[in-house]
């Protein structure tokens, strides 16, 4: 039995209980492979495509949290894919807790004011004469997502003295915490300071804020986006932006990757942006190849494998 891993995964996975084959997707002749199991990394989507119709491929082991770009490709149903929840867990919440942070102390405009050598406290006064969030000290917080990395979330910002709740399939509580279910989003959305989402790309999340939930949030909140672009209606954003209604947001993902050079994102001053960053980190790769032998150790004994998505969720 084989697995074919690309070679842009930098672990030789020696010892494997099956025989590791390294290619590179730009030049090696795809017809030539016919693995049982397939690790995606860094493949392009017309490669990854292609190896999906490899005959006795049963397996397919993703390294990314979200499986969006494998399901558009429409796997046979007897592959079973398995993403890397998990794996970018604390990087992702580590950087929703900056982003919220920056845009709470307003940083973005004193680097702004840094660069012109200007000691301008403008932004800070103007946060404190309207009221609005410029501590989370007892700031209301809303983690729209509430699975693996939102929980995440929870934990890293509870020190800040934050009101912490999430959004959910369900209701009920996740690691202690408040936990709305998704039809009562609406219902509770005007009670918080920040908005913070965690959604996976599912025809469900598809333009899940849009200019009706951005109305019914607070005035002077914020939204910060770790998950994923399409969640977002960007000009309806734009105009929440532009009018107040927002405080400001900050996006680690955008629609269209990376963001065009004309998008009007790009000129706003209460947005925050990074070139989707958050996942990853120092620690990702060993705990990829952990993952990755854990499973293929299953996959050879024909035990059920871990992170096993379901196609019906999109998760």
């Amino acid at each position: 039995m084989q697995i074919l891993v690309p070679n842009s995964v930098p672990f030789s996975l020696e010892g494997l209980p099956l025989e590791v084959v390294k290619f590179d997707p730009r030049a090696d002749d795809l017809s030539a492979f016919n693995s049982e199991a397939l690790v995606w990394w860094g493949i392009p989507p017309r490669i990854l495509e292609t190896l999906l119709q490899m005959p006795k491929l049963q397996w397919l082991q993703t390294l990314t949290a979200g499986v969006d770009h494998v399901l558009r490709l429409q796997p046979r149903a007897e592959i079973t894919i398995c993403n890397g929840r998990g794996l970018h867990d604390a990087p992702t919440a580590e950087l929703a807790v900056s982003l919220l942070l920056s845009a709470t102390r307003r940083l973005h405009h004193f680097r702004d004011a840094q660069r012109k050598n200007l000691w301008d406290k403008t932004a800070y006064n103007q946060a404190l004469t309207s009221q609005t969030m410029l501590t989370l000290e007892g700031a209301k917080v809303l983690i729209v997502g509430m699975g693996s990395i939102g929980s995440e979330i929870a934990k890293r910002l509870a020190p800040f003295g934050c009101h912490i709740e999430g959004i959910a399939r369900k209701s009920g509580t996740r690691e202690g915490y408040k936990v709305h279910a998704l039809e009562q989003m609406d219902a509770v959305l005007a009670n918080f300071d920040a908005i913070i989402l965690v959604l996976p790309d599912t025809p469900e999340t598809h333009g899940f804020i849009s200019s009706q939930r951005l109305t019914t949030m607070k005035r002077g909140a914020w939204l910060v986006n770790v998950g994923r672009g399409s969640a977002i209606i960007e000009t309806d954003l734009i105009a929440a932006l532009e009018s107040g209604q927002l405080g400001g947001a900050a996006l680690d993902v955008t629609q269209t990757e990376p963001l065009p050079e004309t998008s009007p994102l790009w000129q706003l001053e209460n947005l925050i942006l990074t070139p989707h960053i958050a996942g990853g980190g120092p620690n990702f790769y060993q705990k990829a190849e952990s993952l990755l032998r854990r499973n293929a150790e299953k996959f050879v004994a024909g035990t059920t494998l871990e992170n096993m998505i379901s196609r019906s969720k999109g998760y």
